[in-house]
């Protein structure tokens, strides 16, 4: 019989062991988090890098072509000058007329490139003051994480001890039934009545099962193979 088996206490222990565990893994994961968001701010940064490149060598192209055009319509003014005919200098004249319009659109061009320059240097300073601050946050976090993991950790071996010792009292002939219920399900391998429930599957219990359960028979759920205990009152 199980009738020595404190089987809530053993659930409470089970639960609180799973709770412990549960936020030993979840700093290290929330620290992973940061250091996620951070990677996407290095990325971000690296693209408005690479823009900011890109954006330099097509001004650099523009001021090329503007310097071209402009020694043409200097040489298209010589030309006029020395022009032998009307028909030539009127030629002449609309050509540099035409080439003046394209160098305008060209030097707007280039206005609104370096304005662009400006608008990426400083969204790129932007990002960084935003590394700064989530590297800040990422380490101070990951400093609590790991003072908070050294009580976590001295509890999580404080409470196998004592599932361990209160797994003792276990009678022999469930003892591999509960062990393998543990394996699967961890905590929730036992379950309490409530209403004549199954506080799990929420199956409702014979009269039978729930008078065996009462007088401390090692009872599992047929529904849910949850090993069953009343609530001490």
């Amino acid at each position: 019989m199980a009738s020595t088996v404190d089987l809530p206490g053993l659930h409470q222990l089970h639960l609180a062991l799973k709770e412990v565990q549960e936020e030993l893994v979840r700093g290290p994961r929330q620290v992973k988090a940061r250091d996620n968001q951070l990677a996407q701010v290095d990325v971000d940064r690296k693209a408005k890098e690479d823009e900011l490149k890109q954006t330099r060598i097509l001004i650099d192209r523009k001021n090329l072509e503007l310097k071209s055009a402009e020694a043409k319509i200097k040489d298209l003014d010589r030309k006029l000058n020395e022009a032998a005919s009307n028909r030539e200098f009127d030629i002449l004249k609309a050509q540099i007329a035409a080439d003046n319009m394209a160098t305008s659109v060209l030097q707007d061009e280039i206005l609104e490139l370096l304005d662009k320059v400006d608008q990426i240097q400083a969204t790129i300073a932007e990002i960084g003051q935003k590394r700064t601050r989530l590297e800040a946050d990422r380490q101070q976090f990951a400093a609590q994480i790991e003072l908070a993991a050294a009580g976590l950790r001295q509890r999580e071996a404080a409470l196998k001890a004592e599932v361990t010792e209160a797994e003792k009292a276990i009678p022999d002939s469930i003892k591999v039934h509960y062990r393998r219920l543990v394996d699967t399900h961890g905590a929730e391998c036992l379950a309490a009545i409530e209403n004549g429930m199954c506080t799990h599957c929420f199956v409702s219990l014979t009269p039978q099962i729930l008078v065996q359960v009462e007088c401390g028979a090692p009872i599992f759920c047929s529904s849910c193979d949850r090993l069953l205990y009343f609530v001490k009152s």
